[in-house]
């Protein structure tokens, strides 16, 4: 972190010092973000409070949670992500090289941002082509308990003529996996082989436009990896049950006994254009993106054994097309204002298989495929405006429609030993829309203090699930209704030590209706009868605080200490006639979260780092019966930085604690077995890590 007066906030729709801008933000600059070693989206909430990215396995999908506010897989994300000036209503697999900047807004922006922002808003900017040529590299080699990983980076940047620049950079990662499969029965335990390529160019013929395309591809091959990867958590219990009858080998730390023959292969390509034009009295902002994603991926055990009894793939074709206009007033207007447009069409078209006894990659069987479509569009402004010297009063509308299709086709998904579950034929298209009002004040109380408080509301479109399901379900399940937020938040930021330090803190209270759940339908014994489906028959409350203290209290030393606290129940949530999880935690969302991070030049060249993370209790079905418990993470790095050159040893999760980061299931074959199952996190890595500059 840079001293507390050099942060600037982008996310309010102008450049604003961090101290003064009246919401609940964390910044990450340009050198943070290097000294941590952030080079993807799943990083971020290490740093951040009230902020947990769960994940369904370490090529799975990335879902963010915020203030109790927590995504899941079937749903568009309730926190919006937007990479230089482009919204990502996915953010899967996003890799993060040549960061600038990072912000992370707490609470909705739907009337500044078109994209969806029910819970919060990322903000990320890459390095944009420099004015000269500059070039940098950097490899790591690394080392855990089940293998060893390689990571390459090079980015180049500089002008192509006086008014075009061009950069590209470039990632490869390959790796073998945290949790080893030992039961592989194609032999492959486990590895990833990752290669990101973004290239970008900037056109700037004028002082007042400027003009950007940008495109990336991701290409990802993971042989002995599934999309979604569950390890029992209690190893004891499940070696009781199952070693000697259908596993022969015990079941250890972080590995699997999984006999279902995995691999993942998935390509994503994004094109944007990316326009700012400076009028005398406005700034306006245009940009254009698709995103294209085909992925296939085989090997969810569905026995969770070494048996071969029966396994499940599937393989998918996405395609976004966003499109965002915003006209806004420029930083020195009395009037501060925003008005802007936001449309997209999205389709989502879906293909599960299943083996059933031994067999290899291509022994699947697969169901037809199903789709879902998707379009919509937002109206949205907002405007602030000078009550007095010291006094703002904030106001801001937002308009939102969407409509939803389901294209079902009828056939069969045979699951041996579970029976076969059928699709039903059905064709059904929705609309819905909302009015979404923000209201805000804020009152420079001091010239080193700022008081602010808000109410905003925050909503997402309802849908269709696609679903398999045995027949006696019917059509319960078919359809979920729109989820409405409310959220109220009071805050302040008080400047510290001549504006060296800054120390920030926000108190909330949300309400959600409708809660969009995602939920494997299952009997009293815990068999499941469908794939998962999404319902709304649910809704939350979350109370709570976070706390900030950032900036340079001595010269040769940045500090970044943060705490979040949450109280997050479901208000109300029956799931069937017996099962009622109303006053239950939300799942996946930590009682408490806290943040340390220390950066320590002594003298010219060395580079000391220590980061302390920890989190609460925090539950992991809604059923409240399996929790993760509380668990502390260490990492530290020592370095030397020369001017052309780097060096440093790091080392990540030195305690080597075994946390689980997705929703914990019962067996999905057997049903309840005395035990769960989830996906484990990262576990200790050590490496050294060398760059270059030219």
């Amino acid at each position: 972190m840079a001293e507390a007066d050099d942060i600037i906030v982008t996310g309010s729709r102008r450049e604003e010092r961090l101290a003064d801008a009246p919401v609940a933000a964390t910044v990450m600059g340009e050198n943070f973000v290097r000294e941590a070693r952030i080079d993807s989206l799943r990083q971020i909430d290490d740093f951040v409070p009230n902020v947990q990215f769960n994940q369904t396995s370490q090529i799975g999908g990335t879902y963010i949670t915020i203030r109790g506010i927590e995504s899941n897989p079937f749903i568009v994300n309730r926190a919006a992500v937007y990479v230089d000036g482009v919204p990502f209503r996915s953010v899967d697999n996003l890799v993060l090289p040549a960061i600038e900047q990072i912000e992370v807004l707490r609470g909705p922006q739907g009337t500044l941002y078109g994209a969806n922002t029910e819970s919060g808003l990322i903000i990320i900017r890459t390095r944009a082509p420099s004015d000269h040529l500059e070039a940098e590299a950097s490899g790591s080699v690394y080392g855990f308990g089940n293998g060893h990983g390689v990571e390459l980076t090079a980015h180049v940047s500089g002008p192509l003529t006086s008014t075009l620049g061009a950069s590209l950079t470039v990632k490869h990662e390959n790796t073998d996996s945290f949790t080893r499969n030992i039961a592989s029965s194609i032999g492959e335990p486990g590895a990833l082989r990752e290669t990101y390529v973004q290239g970008r160019l900037r056109w700037e013929p004028t002082d007042r436009l400027t003009l950007d395309l940008l495109g990336n591809a991701f290409i990802q091959r993971t042989p002995g990896l599934y999309e979604l990867e569950f390890s029992p958590m209690d190893r004891d219990i499940y070696n009781l049950v199952y070693l000697g009858t259908l596993n022969s080998k015990p079941n250890g730390r972080f590995e699997r006994v999984n006999d279902a023959p995995a691999n993942t292969r998935l390509e994503a390509y994004t094109f944007a254009t990316a326009a700012t034009y400076e009028f005398d009295f406005a700034k306006l902002d245009a940009n254009f993106s698709i995103r294209r994603e085909r992925n296939s991926s085989q090997g969810l055990d569905i026995d969770l054994t070494a048996a071969p009894l029966s396994a499940g793939g599937n393989r998918t074709r996405d395609r976004e097309l966003n499109a965002e206009i915003r006209l806004s007033a420029l930083t020195s207007s009395t009037i501060q204002w925003v008005i802007g447009v936001n449309g997209y069409t999205e389709r989502h078209r879906g293909q599960l298989g299943t083996l059933l006894g031994a067999g290899g990659i291509d022994d699947y069987s697969y169901a037809p495929w199903q789709a879902n479509e998707g379009k919509g569009y937002a109206l949205f402004g907002q405007a602030t405006i000078p009550l007095a010297a010291t006094v703002h009063l904030t106001g801001g509308l937002r308009y939102d429609w969407a409509e939803r299709t389901k294209r079902q086709a009828a056939g069969e998904l045979n699951l041996g030993p579970l029976g076969t579950f059928l699709y039903t034929a059905e064709n059904r298209t929705g609309s819905f829309d909302e009015f979404l009002p923000k209201l805000a004040i804020d009152w420079k109380a001091a010239p080193n203090l700022l008081l602010y408080a808000s109410a905003a509301k925050g909503w997402i479109p309802g849908g269709f699930n696609l679903q398999a399901a045995v027949p006696s379900l019917g059509e319960r399940f078919t359809a979920y209704d729109s989820e409405t937020l409310k959220s109220y938040e009071a805050g302040f930021k008080l400047e510290l030590l001549d504006r060296r330090l800054l120390l920030s803190a926000a108190a909330f209270h949300i309400k959600a209706s409708n809660w969009q759940e995602n939920v494997v339908p299952t009997d009293d014994n815990g068999v499941v009868l469908s794939t998962t489906v999404v319902t709304s028959d649910s809704s939350i409350r979350s109370n709570g605080f976070e706390m900030e203290l950032v900036g340079r209290p001595a010269a040769n030393l940045d500090l970044a200490l943060s705490f979040g606290y949450v109280d997050a129940r479901y208000v109300e949530y029956r799931y069937d006639t017996t099962r009622d999880y109303s006053g239950n935690r939300v799942k996946l969302t930590p009682q408490w979260d806290f943040s340390a991070s220390a950066s320590w030049r002594p003298w010219d060249g060395l580079f000391l780092r220590g980061e302390a993370n920890g989190t609460g209790k925090a539950m992991l079905n809604p059923a409240n019966t399996v929790a993760q418990d509380m668990a502390w993470m260490f990492n530290a790095q020592i370095g030397w930085e020369a001017e052309r050159w780097s060096a440093r040893l790091f080392a990540e999760n030195i305690a080597d604690k075994l946390v689980y980061t997705s929703t914990a299931y019962e067996n999905f074959l057997f049903g309840f077995d005395g035990g769960y199952y989830a996906t484990p996190g990262k576990p200790r890595v050590i490496g050294v890590e060398f760059g270059l500059k030219f």
